[in-house]
């Protein structure tokens, strides 16, 4: 028998080989070896007589779920490998009618049990058919011993070596990956639901190699993990070129650690590869333990790449991962968003920021109309300050607080408030952690107005008195009937504009005219600690549509840029409902409002305002969205 053994193993290193399947596998040796141990396993059972389904279930090994279920003909090269089996008492022959047919060359030769339920039994088997062919099998048994249902986990074959099937076997749910190898790899994932009462449903089905965006990129990556498909959550794998380098891609894959009924647990695998060989240059690794890639009542639902990089230095960049949770309850909604930032150390990536709430939205309310809720959009900023060589990272939060109630009508009536919070995340040598730091705030003020201050050919509409300085808005006469002045305007700059007036009302500062608007009016903003003056001229004809913004410090008057955004409420202007705070210099101007429109007046595209901001740095004026 050992003779007989070794030529066993002989004929299944030669004809099933120890590599990998990602190319076709060349036609294989005959497998009258790996008959000859099963029929000498067969020809102990049988001596030792037919034993009862109880007693199988009884002896069966069992197995931690989730189960990856990836048996082949690599999977029994010794001859412990074969289980001593009683077919009659699975009843195999009521799911293979021809199993006892001896032309068909069935030869069940391994099984183990799962616990996915106690209303019914599971046994996974696997068997031989002919020489060439090895099928893996799931069956649900009920409490008798009779199959309910079965639906195949595995399959390998030796004669064209073209296709294979893998599974995930989960609580209450059945994963299965068809693979087939033609002039490239294809990935059929099925999904099942395992009821209850042991039935076996298909939910879905999809073809990974169609539906995966960069599907050999990722299954190249995967190989030089050691993983495979079925093992991963293939809905929150992503990728995304890497913002330094275009022949780079990094690659996201979420390894599943646990599964059961609504909850699920994934290590972390975050890589860069090369595009052109597909393999990793760059890994970084965390387990579920502390990546927070966790699934329970509060789901995570997204994880994807942020779509700008983060320039940490002058010479190093990063890029940012978000990772979206969502919970269920109607009672208590719940939505939370993490940002994490990672960078290249040598062969490896570091995580530079880990988890931190960009959007955290929750409340309660009675499920009719009663209810309060509080709703954080965080917009990031990196600063021109450093810390420890790294700049620092800004951050604006928006704070919505919604209240809802009934009326003396009985109708739901809604009301909103707005406000923003500041903080500063600094580098501490590994990794940006928040301070306690807080931004300056600008609030809106009233300077004195100079009544009926005049100026040579210039219609004033408004004057005020400014720290011994005047400013003035208005525009000049138009001249020889032209809609603008011939000797100070052109055709793009006309019509109403800005001035900056020495104590000898000489003008030292006008602004670009804006054309001719019904409303052009200053609105002053000052804080208590700097001696920064911000106006923001109001523009307006029927309709808002936006301001030209203005710094006015130490005597002189800069333009900023314009803000071209409002509300959606017209009953309330961009100076309405402007906030405008400062933070290491970096001056952001945000909107109290549910919705915003940009590009007001041509074309009016309406958008969400998740802390929708402009930034001002380095002389230049941007608007952010999230």
């Amino acid at each position: 028998m050992k003779f007989q053994f070794i030529i066993l193993l002989l004929l299944l290193i030669t004809s099933c080989g120890q590599g990998t399947k990602e190319e076709k596998k060349e036609p294989e040796a005959k497998m009258q070896g790996a008959i000859e141990v099963v029929e000498t396993v067969a020809d102990t059972h049988r001596q030792n007589g037919h034993i009862g389904f109880d007693e199988v279930i009884s002896a069966a090994k069992s197995r931690t779920l989730p189960v990856v279920e990836m048996t082949n003909f690599d999977s029994f090269i010794d001859e412990d490998d074969y289980d001593e089996i009683d077919a009659e008492a699975l009843k195999l022959d009521q799911i293979y009618p021809d199993f006892n047919n001896e032309n068909h060359l069935f030869r069940l030769i391994a099984y183990y049990q799962v616990p996915l339920s106690n209303n019914f039994h599971t046994i996974v088997i696997t068997l031989l058919k002919g020489e060439h062919e090895m099928k893996t099998v799931l069956i649900n048994y009920d409490t008798g011993g009779s199959p309910i249902a079965h639906q195949e986990v595995a399959f390998d074959e030796v004669a064209e070596g073209m296709s294979r099937t893998v599974s995930r076997i989960s609580e209450n749910k059945l994963t299965v990956n068809k693979i087939f190898w033609g002039n490239t790899k294809e990935v059929e994932e099925i999904g099942y639901e395992i009821r209850g009462d042991g039935t076996i449903e298909k939910v879905g089905t999809k073809r990974l190699n169609d539906s995966v965006e960069n599907f050999t990129m990722i299954n190249s990556v995967l190989m030089d993990l050691k993983l495979d498909w079925v093992q991963t959550k293939t809905n929150l794998i992503s990728t995304k070129e890497y913002p330094a380098n275009p022949d780079e891609t990094i690659v996201v894959i979420p390894e599943i650690v646990d599964e059961g009924e609504q909850y699920f647990d994934l290590n972390s695998h975050i890589v860069i590869a090369d595009n052109r060989s597909g393999k990793i240059t760059h890994h970084y690794f965390e387990s579920n333990q502390t990546n927070q890639w966790v699934s329970d009542a509060i789901e995570l639902d997204d994880i994807q790449m942020a779509p700008n990089a983060f320039k940490i230095t002058e010479n190093k960049v990063a890029f940012g991962l978000y990772a979206s949770y969502f919970g269920h309850s109607r009672a208590n909604p719940y939505q939370n968003k993490t940002l994490s930032l990672f960078m290249k150390s040598e062969d490896s990536l570091i995580k530079v920021l880990a988890d931190y709430t960009v959007v955290n939205n929750g409340g309660e309310w009675n499920g009719d109309c009663d209810g309060k809720f509080k709703d954080e959009e965080k917009a990031v900023v990196l600063s021109t300050k450093k810390t420890n060589g790294h700049f620092d990272v800004l951050m604006n939060n928006k704070i919505t607080e919604t209240k809802s109630f009934k009326d003396n009508d009985g109708e739901c009536q809604t009301e909103a408030s707005f406000h923003f919070e500041n903080s500063i995340l600094e580098f501490n040598g590994k990794a940006y952690v928040e301070t306690d730091a807080e931004g300056i705030s600008y609030a809106e003020y009233q300077p004195q107005e100079s009544k009926n201050f005049q100026i040579e050919n210039f219609d004033v509409a408004h004057s005020f008195e400014l720290n011994g300085y005047k400013i003035v808005s208005g525009n000049y006469y138009p001249e020889d009937g032209k809609h603008f002045a011939s000797d100070t305007e052109t055709e793009t700059d006309w019509g109403d504009r800005l001035l900056l007036l020495d104590a000898s009302n000489e003008i030292i500062f006008q602004s670009k005219g804006v054309g001719d608007v019904y409303l052009f009016e200053p609105h002053f903003y000052k804080s208590d600690v700097s001696n920064k003056i911000i106006i923001i001229c109001q523009k307006a004809n029927e309709y808002p549509f936006g301001g030209e913004a203005f710094m006015f410090e130490n005597g002189s008057l800069k333009y900023i840029g314009t803000l071209d955004i409002e509300g959606d409420d017209e009953e309330n202007y961009l100076t309405d409902i402007l906030e405008i705070k400062e933070m290491e210099g970096t001056l952001v101007f945000a909107l109290k409002s549910e919705e915003v429109i940009l590009k007001p007046g041509s074309e009016d595209m309406f958008k969400t305002n998740k802390n929708v901001i402009y930034v001002y740095q380095n002389n230049e004026l941007a608007l952010k969205t999230n």
